[in-house]
């Protein structure tokens, strides 16, 4: 079969244009396929999606197979997971009507989706790329704290699906490691970093007047030592700290930073914000905070990090020395990693308020790499080939 007649799919909850980091990568991917071969999209949608393909002159040729959105984050578990579950029938169902040579799918939704996948591939005696941008179960057993024999079971299941793989995409040298002690195979394993928000308005990242403060954008969840970093805060103005705070996402500990907001004058929190205003946001602040608990690293890497660096913002990592965070950070010379306690963030916090500011250079290559185009163009490469 020609390349010119071989029919791909692309499976992934996350797509444009409420996703505007991996989801314009996806559509980018498909528009670029469609060059070559037949692309088939399968996911979910939230109403006027067609109306908006076409107003924004996006998605010619390309084929969409949809299923409406019913839920959101704030949607009861139970609603979520018979979403999960419906949207992997509808993936099985799709992919044996339209008979794909080939599948694309990430880990949105994780374990049950890809495994509806392997079963296509394995029934039809097709190929499939299996992008990890996290690793299931094991980060939900870390929200949870509990690894039982569901988990253990479901861990199982998505191994034999990662080892069924042509090939296997995942984010990081430690998630790599992980993935290869897991399944014991050595595996046919590529790299590549997420995909950063492009703000297309936006042209010198790096040479813009910024507030020297600290800006907090994404989810506010239990993987990210908010507490820690709301307490090394409060510690900090406490000292007589004057730098500003801002945040701006949703997730648990909201009330939280609402009410640290309502203490202190130098502490704002503006909820959650459209993508567009979200990315102004970072060219604001000169400093981006990523708290991350080290053992969430072996499994995933914060989705912020790539946007934040696009936005010219410096990082301050909050984690161990040894993850693959504090890596990235020092290797790259992106910012600065602090210890994961109060006494470490608030020295660090001190330290950057007594300094005057100093221009932050990042390399050409390294934007080049986040841009949603160079994903596409890496994602297309890595289909093709496998």
């Amino acid at each position: 079969m020609s390349a010119k007649n071989e029919k791909i799919a692309i499976v992934s909850r996350s797509f444009w244009p409420e996703s505007p980091a991996i989801g314009e990568a996806l559509l980018l991917l498909a528009e670029s396929l469609s060059k070559d071969a037949k692309p088939v999209v399968m996911t979910q949608v939230n109403k006027g999606f067609t109306k908006k393909l076409k107003n924004a002159g996006r998605g010619q040729d390309v084929k969409f197979v949809t299923l409406p959105a019913l839920t959101d984050s704030s949607s009861p578990m139970v609603s979520r997971i018979s979403e999960l579950l419906l949207f992997t029938g509808f993936t099985f169902t799709s992919l044996v009507y339209h008979r794909p040579d080939k599948v694309y799918v990430a880990t949105n939704p994780p374990v049950f989706t890809p495994l509806a996948v392997r079963w296509y591939c394995q029934l039809f005696d097709k190929k499939y790329v299996y992008h990890l941008q996290d690793i299931h179960p094991e980060i939900t057993s870390i929200v949870t704290g509990k690894n039982n024999f569901l988990t253990r079971l479901l861990e199982r299941v998505d191994t034999k699906t990662i080892t069924k793989a042509s090939t296997v995409i995942t984010l990081t040298e430690q998630m790599q490691s992980y993935i290869t002690k897991r399944t014991g195979k050595q595996l046919n394993i590529k790299l590549l970093s997420n995909p950063a928000v492009q703000d297309s308005n936006q042209t010198d990242n790096t040479s813009l007047e910024r507030i020297k403060g600290f800006v907090y954008c994404g989810n506010a969840g239990r993987l990210q030592r908010i507490p820690l970093l709301l307490d090394s805060i409060k510690r900090y103005i406490q000292e007589g700290g004057k730098l500003p705070f801002v945040f701006a996402g949703g997730g648990v500990y909201s009330d939280a930073i609402q009410e640290l907001a309502a203490q202190y004058q130098n502490v704002s929190y503006l909820g959650v914000l459209p993508a567009h205003e979200a990315s102004n946001l970072l060219h604001q602040y000169s400093f981006g905070l990523m708290p991350i608990e080290d053992e969430v690293t072996k499994y995933a890497f914060p989705s912020k990090s790539s946007s934040y660096i696009f936005s010219g913002c410096q990082v301050i990592a909050v984690c161990g020395k040894d993850t693959s965070v504090a890596e990235w950070v020092l290797t790259n010379n992106l910012g600065y990693v602090a210890e994961p306690n109060i006494e470490s963030l608030v020295s660090l916090f001190h330290e950057i308020e007594k300094n005057s500011q100093s221009g932050f250079n990042i390399a050409d290559e390294l934007l080049k790499e986040l841009t949603p185009q160079s994903h596409a163009d890496s994602l297309k490469s890595m289909i093709m080939q496998g």
